[in-house]
């Protein structure tokens, strides 16, 4: 199996934004099973709050009506400041109870829109791309969410180059292999409301391919991981398409060891500078 380095790009932030509002999901396939289980806990977790809550007032209330009936001008005076004081715990008590229950609601409501959204199903995609490269050769490395960035600008196709975002890189002792995964529906392609892909992916794999160039001689090969739909692919265009199951074997197809020993430990270190902070 070969080494996989980093993690979905798409499902970094999915489960940053998530964990930011205390929801804590391992993987995409984790996003409907919490979903159920914030929907059977809701009405319990809502009656659990909002009893504990009166119970809290009730006390409160009871040192309030303790506080008027201590007599004395002074004294009086005095349990003017404590009885404000208690009102403003009852307000907090009521407030941090309303704002527990918004939370839980708005969680609902986050899960429920990514169920279905554009940004699941790239992360989904990504994550079966993982899995499916997972099976290639030991003498592999897979690294995932690359931020590759070049020193200096350089011109790709008339407009300058510094820095691109790749999905999944493959090294491997036949070279370096640059892949975009997409899930795009139908309808979105037909929107034409996107930036190329086959462009896209030809700019990181040209952008990899200068800045590897330092170490020697190295093929890098650009592919479209396809779990959806795509636009035609132009006639000059140098990209591999291929379905998700197709990776593995398209890859471990190229036999020719084209990096010595010494060039692939380079290319892994430099490589590995490049990975996002997940």
């Amino acid at each position: 199996m070969a080494d996989i380095i980093g993690e979905s790009g798409a499902w970094s932030e999915i489960s940053r934004d998530l964990l930011r509002r205390g929801i804590r999901v391992s993987n995409p396939d984790g996003i409907k099973p919490m979903l159920i289980h914030l929907r059977e806990t809701f009405k319990p977790s809502v009656e659990k709050m909002t009893t504990e809550a009166a119970d809290r007032i009730k006390l409160v209330e009871t040192i309030i009506t303790t506080l008027r009936r201590e007599t004395g001008f002074f004294r009086g005076i005095f349990n003017w400041f404590l009885i404000l004081r208690c009102r403003f715990s009852i307000y907090r008590i009521t407030s941090d109870r309303d704002r527990h229950i918004e939370v839980l609601a708005e969680n609902i409501k986050k899960l429920e829109g990514l169920q279905n959204s554009p940004e699941l199903a790239g992360a989904q995609a990504e994550h079966a791309v993982i899995d499916q490269l997972r099976h290639l050769p030991h003498d592999c490395i897979v690294f995932n969410d690359v931020r590759l960035r070049a020193t200096r600008y350089i011109r790709f196709n008339g407009v300058a180059l510094q820095s691109a975002q790749i999905d999944h890189l493959v090294l491997s002792p036949a070279g370096i292999f640059v892949i975009e995964t997409k899930e795009w529906s139908k309808s979105f392609v037909e929107s034409g409301d996107y930036h190329d892909p086959f462009d896209q992916v030809a700019r990181a794999a040209y952008l990899c391919y200068v800045t590897a160039k330092q170490f020697g001689k190295v093929q890098v090969r650009s592919i479209i991981s396809c779990a959806g739909h795509l636009p035609a692919k132009p006639p000059d265009a140098k990209v591999k398409v291929l379905r998700i199951d197709e990776l593995a074997g398209y890859i471990s197809w190229f036999k020719e060891r084209a990096l010595s020993p010494e060039l692939f430990s380079q290319l892994k270190q430099f490589l590995g500078n490049y990975m996002s902070a997940h």
